[in-house]
Order: structure tokens, then C-alpha cells, then sequence
């Protein structure tokens, strides 16, 4: 055997055990005619040779990077056009892995981990796109119009290594359709999912004309809580058939099959709106929580629109909370998928690292019981990313891997899961993807505008980027959104960054301050705090901030806390805004 280095191709079609299911000999005949004036003589025009055909699969090298990039866009760009005239379900469609490495060589064969890896790509290559590993991508940078998008380390079946992967399709990113627009896989399983009727908000305006003030802002509710993807949510017309009755929760829950009952009442005077909320139960009738919200009227349409996304963005996690409730007591063995879900995430929202390991196996065995529940491998990725955060440093990168796969199973399973694109988007941002990530976190929001855990996400890593004014818009949403928020003093922490990075001292400290009085904050807001100090110069506030650091991490020192900043080789902020951070450590007298 010869060693020599090689790009290599690996191709293979999409679903072709499917395809001859349907036409066996319509299938083999358009197989061959594909290889014979598409593939094959693509190979040839880019200096490559055709290694061998593998079923319905093409592997090929050639001696140089670019030339193989260049074969397949062609590739694909040419089946793209042939498939335009025929039926979706009958296209051929290919997907191609490309990795640059040794190779060792026997006759005309090739063998080696490099070519195991291009076969590993292809696997994770989209229907129609190209996918190739970050030794490729680096080489092809300048030489080529290939605008591959950055997804992440990604651990690939028999390599020990986590490979950094690049995805590539024909159709430019203006071309796909917005969120939504996607076409589900198929509908959302009902499960167990709690359900609530909205009524019609009561007009108590001395105005009768105010009526349509009242009706539309109940039409923006009804609409707003539907876009919660756990919440089955009554028909606008149900619910309007209450209108000008008298009618009391039980009955409602009764005729409408619900659980819970939304009710309330608008009063308008001049430029100001007072609207009141309750949420009661549709058992008993029994008050499970009630708000009051009182806005200035300058654009009504702006001020409903608002309203309707805080009072959404406050029931979903409480209703979270006494959905839980009722599950206390009972055993995981008598729960179904959904419930146990919910036991899950109770335990992901107390933020400590027993909790979060906790959480984990709920999730675990709520997806054993119903392997197509993405909600659940969303939580299950977002649970991984916590636990990079809260666990052990070395273990972060293979905790960042395990979110990415688990997220995209998510949105594979439901493209429209906001839960989903939320931890891809934080994944993605933490192992250095960080425009893959932020255009996620946009996604997300587009699914659910009222998803405060989504702005929080889109807040810090604008931040990562260093545009921290952007970032304190997106904090402050998530806090209008959801002011009880178990995860609040992520919120200040955040915050407290985004005014240091501003050169706002006082603002940093005052934040930074306001996440150390939550009950579950870790050491995080305490360095900050010790970081403000040091640049402002205060040091005996200073002196006093690295005691209270140091209960939480007896005897960190500024190697340690430089170390935190990083997600395996990826550093979360930018490189300048570390060194200006750990210099003011040192200078707020923080050991090196």
C-alpha cells in the first residue's frame, strides 16, 4: 500500500430503497443515466477519477480541494435542473460529504479515516446539498464562491474526534421560505396537552363605541397563545359565542372540553387602558392567577399587540407550574410521555446541576416512550447546553455536540418547534457558529414572538458579537415578557455585561448586583461585579466582591475565570472583550 493526500468525494441518493420500491427498473435505468451524464463526466472536467460505484453511492478523489468543491455544486446544481419536470415524490436527489486527508492507497481502491469521514458528511449532508469538513472549508476559503454555512462540531459514527462541519445547498438563503411558511412532517400529536378558552374581554368603558377595542384585543390573545405549540387554545368562534352571556368557568370547560378558562375585562378612559386578567380553573372554577395592566394609548394596534404578548409570555409558565403540581406525589411509572415532560422541565427550571441531571433522564425516558416528541428533545438539547454551563469544563464540548444533534432531531421532527430553534441557536453560538446561531434565535422568535426565553438567548449572544446595545433591547423584552422568569438572574447577568461592554459602570454594577440577590445565581454575576469594580477603581467595593465571589468558587483566580469564557477551543466573547476582562480582574485585585 501507498499513502498519498486526496480530496474525497463521497455521494449517495436520498431514499433510493424507496424509489425502487416504487419503479424498480424505472429507478436502476434512471440511476445509471445519472452516473453516465452527470456524475461521471463531472468528475472528469474537475481532474478527479471515479474510485469506485458502491450501490446506489460514488466515491471519488481527486488531488485537489477546490476541484472537488467545484464537482459538486456542479453536481448538484445540474440534478436540481433535471428534477424541475418531474413529480417531487420520484426526484433523485443526492447527498455528497467531502473531506481532505491521507488516504492509503491498494490498486485502485482507497481506504483510511478520511474516507470513513466524507461517508459521515455525506450522512449529514441536506437532500440536495453538499456538506464538508472544516480542513476543506479552510482551504477553499478565497478560491471559491462556496458560501457554506457553519454548523458546528459534530461527533461522527466510528471517529473518536469531533469533526467541524460546513452545509451547502443550490438554493440561495433569500430563496426558503420564512418560518411561516414551512410545511410540518406531519401534525403535532395532541398528547396530554392542556387546553384554554379565551373569553371575550368585557367592555367596562363608559363608551359603548370602546367595544372594538375590547373584541380585538381578545382576537390578538386568542391568536398570541396559539403560537404556544403546548397549549391547545379554543377556536376564536368558540369562544366568542359566550360573548354578552353570563357564564361561569365550569360550564365554559364543560362545552368547550378545556381545562382552563381566560377571562377578563378592558376599561378605557381617554389616553389610558386598564386591562385585568384571570386565569381560573375549569374544575372548580377555582382562581389560579390574576394580573392588572395599565398602558398609555398611543398606537392601539401597538398596545394590544403588547399586552397580548406579556400576559402570554406570564401564563406559559404558569400554567407550567400548575400543571406540574398536579403531578406531585405520583410515581414516573404511572406518567405518561407528556407528564413526565413536565416533571422535566420543572427540574431544568431550578438551574443547579443535581436538577439539571435530573431533568435530563426525565427527558430521556419521556422520548423512550414517544420517540417522536420534539419538544422534548428540544429541552433535552437545552438541557446539554445548561449543563455545559454548570458542569465540569472539560466536558463542554461533547455536552455543546450532543445539543446541536439533539436540536436539529427536533426540528426534523417539527419545523415550527420555537424550543427547538432556541437551543440550535444558543448550541451553535456557544461552539463558535454564532451568525448560524443568531438566525436561528430569529427563527425562534418568528414562531413566537412572546418567547422570553428566545430574547434572552438573542440578547446574550449579540452580546458574544460585542453589540451589546442590541443585546439590552432583547433583555429587556425577555423581562417585560416574563418578569417571574425562573431563570431571572441570567437576565441581570446579562445585562450587567452588556453595560460593561457599553463603558456604563454604574448600570454593570447595578445589575450585575440585581442577579446576585436571586435565590438560585451562580458565581457568574459576581465576577462581573468584581471585573466593574476593578475598572472603576473602588477597591475596597472591590475587595469585598472578591470575598463574595469566592464563596461561591473558593479560591478562583483570573486563569480560572478566563478558562470559564470557553466551550472546549471556542471563546464565548470576543478575545479582546476577555483580556479587558480578566485585566480588570487583576486590577480589582483578583489572584492570577
Amino acid at each position: 500500500m501507498t499513502r498519498r493526500l486526496a480530496a474525497i468525494l463521497d455521494a449517495d441518493v436520498v431514499g433510493f430503497s424507496r424509489l425502487m420500491g416504487l419503479d424498480e427498473t424505472g429507478t436502476f435505468a434512471k440511476l445509471k443515466a445519472h452516473n453516465s451524464e452527470v456524475i461521471v463526466p463531472s468528475i472528469g472536467r474537475h481532474h478527479g477519477r471515479v474510485v469506485k460505484f458502491v450501490g446506489d453511492g460514488t466515491l471519488a478523489e481527486f488531488a485537489s480541494v477546490v476541484d472537488a468543491i467545484g464537482c459538486a455544486m456542479e453536481i448538484q446544481t445540474a440534478l436540481l435542473q433535471r428534477n424541475e419536470a418531474i413529480e417531487p415524490d420520484r426526484r433523485m436527489v443526492w447527498r455528497i460529504g467531502i473531506h481532505v486527508d491521507d488516504v492509503l492507497v491498494e490498486d485502485d481502491d482507497i481506504f483510511g479515516d478520511g474516507v470513513n469521514v466524507a461517508a459521515s458528511l455525506q450522512a449529514l449532508a441536506p437532500p440536495g446539498g453538499i456538506c464538508v469538513s472544516q480542513q476543506v472549508n479552510d482551504q477553499i476559503r478565497s478560491k471559491l464562491d462556496f458560501r457554506a454555512i457553519d454548523f458546528g462540531n459534530r461527533r461522527l459514527k466510528n471517529i473518536e474526534r469531533p469533526i467541524r462541519v460546513w452545509r451547502w445547498t443550490p438554493e440561495d438563503d433569500e430563496q426558503r421560505p420564512p418560518p411561516s411558511e414551512w410545511k410540518e412532517e406531519a401534525a403535532w400529536p395532541v398528547r396530554n396537552r392542556p387546553s384554554i378558552a379565551v373569553l371575550p374581554f368585557s367592555n367596562m368603558s363608559s363608551i359603548e363605541e370602546q367595544e372594538h377595542f375590547s373584541d380585538g384585543f381578545t382576537d390578538e390573545l386568542i391568536a398570541t397563545l396559539a403560537r404556544c405549540r403546548w397549549l391547545l387554545v379554543a377556536a376564536r368562534n368558540s369562544s366568542f359565542s359566550y360573548k354578552g352571556r353570563k357564564a361561569n368557568a365550569q360550564q365554559v370547560a364543560e362545552d368547550l372540553g378545556v381545562k382552563y378558562v381566560l377571562e377578563g375585562s378592558v376599561r378605557r378612559a381617554a389616553d389610558r387602558v386598564r386591562i385585568t386578567a384571570q386565569l381560573l380553573s375549569g374544575t372548580d372554577g377555582t382562581l389560579l392567577w390574576a394580573e392588572r395592566y395599565d398602558r398609555t394609548l398611543a398606537d392601539i394596534f401597538e398596545v394590544q399587540d403588547q399586552l397580548a404578548s406579556e400576559i402570554t409570555g406570564t401564563i406559559e409558565p404558569e400554567l407550567g407550574s400548575i400543571e406540574f403540581a398536579a403531578l406531585r406525589g405520583r410515581a414516573v411509572l404511572d406518567m405518561d410521555a407528556w407528564e413526565i415532560y413536565l416533571k422535566g422541565l420543572w427540574h431544568l427550571y431550578r438551574f443547579t446541576l443535581d436538577e439539571l441531571k435530573t431533568a435530563k433522564a426525565l427527558f430521556e425516558q419521556a422520548i423512550s416512550i414517544d420517540p417522536t416528541f420534539a419538544q422534548a428533545k428540544a429541552r433535552l438539547a437545552y438541557v446539554h447546553i445548561q449543563l455545559g454551563w454548570y458542569g465540569p469544563l472539560d466536558e463542554r464540548g461533547e455536552r455543546i455536540c450532543e445539543a446541536i444533534e439533539l436540536a436539529e432531531r427536533a426540528i426534523g421532527l417539527d419545523q415550527k418547534e420555537p424550543a427547538a430553534h432556541l437551543a440550535l441557536g444558543r448550541a451553535l453560538a456557544l461552539d463558535g457558529a454564532t451568525e448560524a446561531g443568531i438566525a436561528h434565535l430569529h427563527n425562534a422568535l418568528q414562531l413566537d414572538q412572546s418567547f422570553a426565553q428566545a430574547h434572552f438567548a438573542l440578547g446574550q449572544v449579540l452580546c458574544y458579537v460585542e453589540r451589546p446595545a442590541e443585546g439590552i433591547a432583547e433583555i429587556k423584552e425577555a423581562f417585560r415578557l416574563s418578569p417571574r422568569d425562573p431563570h431571572l438572574w441570567t437576565f441581570h447577568n446579562v445585562l450587567a455585561i452588556a453595560n460593561y461592554q457599553l463603558g456604563d459602570m454604574a448600570e454593570a454594577a447595578k445589575a450585575a448586583r440585581a442577579s446576585l440577590r436571586s435565590p438560585n445565581a451562580t458565581f457568574w454575576p459576581a465576577i462581573v461585579l468584581v471585573a466593574t469594580l476593578g475598572r472603576q477603581g473602588e477597591t475596597d467595593a472591590a475587595r469585598e466582591a472578591i470575598f463574595r465571589l469566592h464563596r461561591f468558587r473558593p479560591g478562583m483566580n483570573c486563569a480560572d475565570a478566563r478558562r470559564e469564557f470557553y466551550f472546549g477551543d471556542n471563546p464565548v466573547m470576543t478575545e479582546a472583550f476577555i483580556n479587558r476582562f480578566i485585566a480588570d480582574l487583576a486590577s480589582a485585585g483578583l489572584p492570577g
